[in-house]
């Protein structure tokens, strides 16, 4: 346990060898389920800290934990899973996280490793079951095991932390955006697609998504570069993630002029500052409607 709940910052490098770090866990049923480990903050033994039993709408929401001083919501993955979930002392470990600038913290029964998975290993099956971003397989007791990587922003959107409903976009999007530029987006959940769509047909901008970086890089390669107004992508995704995709547009001469926004929740300093070395112009919380709308203005109107 002290090995993992080191130094996290230590584990979030796998984006240089183009490999994601997952955070492998057990659920209180023993389902293995896993977490990108660049969301997590730090790893916290559940009976160090002090828990709140607040009054909820949900049980998805177990209480509110004092965690570095701060307010934590605690969420029991269970219960959003649709499993009965077990008395908080039950959970032996917090995955303390953040998300768009919102501090969670997720109830597990166990840590079960950390590995690193290319992008090529992850499956995507957000298609068949909105709450699970990918699937990959991981080694258990020299048994390759079926894990599950949940969907984070399914899950916020589940609990009404997320503004990203319609009258929200049109909150904050006061006017059109007269651009002739083409805007190309990535990204695979498909809740943040729906948001994104929404956000650029109220911005009257010309626009495609895409569910991969590795469609989006196709669609670039097709394109008159001049044709192009910006790249807005995600980070997490498999096949090509958004590392990929904004290091493939800086190292073009003939794209590096191409703004590349990164739409991610993941939103930890160590995040940034490893897409700021890819060259990336402009970081954005997804749901943050209101900075996606003052970065595309910036970029599509200079």
């Amino acid at each position: 346990m002290s090995g993992i709940s080191g130094s996290v910052e230590q584990m979030t490098q796998g984006h240089l060898r183009n490999v994601q770090q997952l955070a492998v866990f057990y659920t209180g049923h023993s389902n293995i389920y896993a977490i990108n480990i660049a969301k997590v903050k730090a790893f916290i033994i559940t009976e160090e800290v002090a828990i709140n039993d607040t009054p909820k709408d949900t049980d998805v929401i177990a209480g509110i934990a004092t965690i570095r001083g701060e307010p934590v919501t605690l969420i029991n993955l269970d219960a959003w899973l649709g499993l009965p979930a077990l008395a908080v002392k039950d959970y032996k470990l917090i995955i303390f996280c953040e998300f768009n600038h919102k501090k969670i913290g997720f109830l597990v029964k166990d840590m079960l490793d950390i590995v690193e998975k290319t992008t090529q290993e992850l499956r995507h099956t957000e298609e068949t079951n909105s709450k699970i971003t990918y699937t990959t397989y991981v080694r258990v007791n020299n048994k390759d095991e079926l894990c599950t990587v949940f969907n984070a922003e399914q899950l916020l959107r589940d609990i009404h932390w997320t503004d990203d409903g319609s009258d929200e976009i049109k909150k904050y999007v006061d006017e059109k955006i007269h651009s002739s530029k083409l805007v190309l987006a990535a990204e695979d959940s498909g809740v943040a697609r729906e948001v994104l769509s929404s956000f650029f047909e109220e911005s009257g901008l010309d626009y495609e998504i895409y569910a991969n970086g590795t469609l989006l890089i196709k669609r670039l390669e097709e394109l008159n570069p001049d044709k192009i107004g910006m790249v807005i992508t995600d980070i997490e995704m498999p096949g090509t993630d958004g590392y990929q995709v904004a290091a493939f547009i800086k190292n073009n001469k003939n794209l590096s002029h191409i703004p590349v926004i990164v739409n991610s929740s993941m939103t930890t300093d160590a995040v940034r500052g490893k897409m700021s070395q890819v060259g990336v112009d402009g970081f954005v919380g997804k749901t943050d409607i209101s900075n996606l709308f003052k970065l595309t203005k910036k970029f599509l109107l200079r």
